[in-house]
């Protein structure tokens, strides 16, 4: 018994002196084209990676997180990437391609890059595969797990790296401020936020797996600071997201129900 606790012990501590924070590459892909990390960070982008050997044991892994990526492709369009990469760069780009095709996988890119490391978040524990999650304005690490992936607990920590990105303004003029109070909430909240120049604004409240719940506005909105309260008295406890688009900036804000 001692010796399970104490591998137990070990295995957790692993997932933590490792990286928090995600360290930066510049890959180029199975097709030819570079990607650089905090650039897509930066960009207001949340990044899974999936290193496989590759093998039919992979299969289950991958195709679980290239589904679950999949699912944030309407309320999130661009903004959760899934890379597919070999675990020790000794896997040619073309057989790793043709096997996530082959296996109905699909990422937004494929790599056979030793630059992209499963050294830098722990190593692989012994597995055939490793997934982790990163993104927000600090570049963290939301997700690190070896082996089999549980789908709960990836999407709450893509949720939760879409939470932590401010939102990337593609208009100077544009600036939001979004924020919410109180959080936590049991009866009301209120968001405010300010545009500068009249814009189309849409707000969404979206539940931990970026599924709208409510639509709270959608249309033209005019300069100045504008405020909506929010009735959370038929949601059930738990962690919401508001989101907002204005001017081609997206935003989101977290929001905690509890009763």
């Amino acid at each position: 018994m001692k010796k399970i606790v104490l591998s137990t012990l070990v295995g957790l501590v692993a997932q933590f002196v490792f990286a928090q924070t995600a360290v930066n590459f510049t890959a180029t892909d199975c097709v030819g084209l570079p990607h650089t990390l905090f650039t897509e960070l930066d960009a207001g982008k949340v990044v899974v990676i999936t290193w496989v050997m590759p093998c039919a044991a992979c299969i289950p892994v991958a195709s679980t997180v290239a589904t679950t990526v999949q699912g944030y492709s309407s309320s999130y369009p661009g903004r959760v990437k899934f890379y597919l990469v070999d675990d020790y760069a000794d896997t040619q780009c073309s057989s790793l391609s043709g096997w996530a095709s082959a296996n109905s996988i699909t990422p937004d890119a494929n790599f056979s890059d030793a630059v992209i490391s499963m050294a830098d978040y722990g190593g692989s524990g012994g597995s055939m595969q490793k997934t982790i999650v990163l993104g927000g304005d600090s570049h963290a690490v939301f997700y690190n797990v070896n082996g089999t992936v549980a789908v709960s607990a990836l999407q709450t920590a893509i949720t939760n790296a879409l939470a932590a990105t401010s939102g990337i303004a593609s208009n100077n003029d544009m600036s939001l401020g979004l924020s919410v109070f109180p959080s936590p909430a049991s009866s009301n909240t209120k968001i405010n936020y300010t545009i500068v120049k009249a814009t189309n604004v849409n707000i969404e409240l979206m539940n931990i797996l970026g599924e709208r719940v409510n639509a709270i506005f959608s249309g033209v909105q005019f300069p100045g600071k504008q405020e909506y309260q929010i009735n959370v008295e038929s949601l059930s406890e738990g962690i919401y997201f508001i989101k907002i688009d204005a001017g081609g900036l997206t935003q989101t804000v977290k929001l905690t129900v509890i009763h």
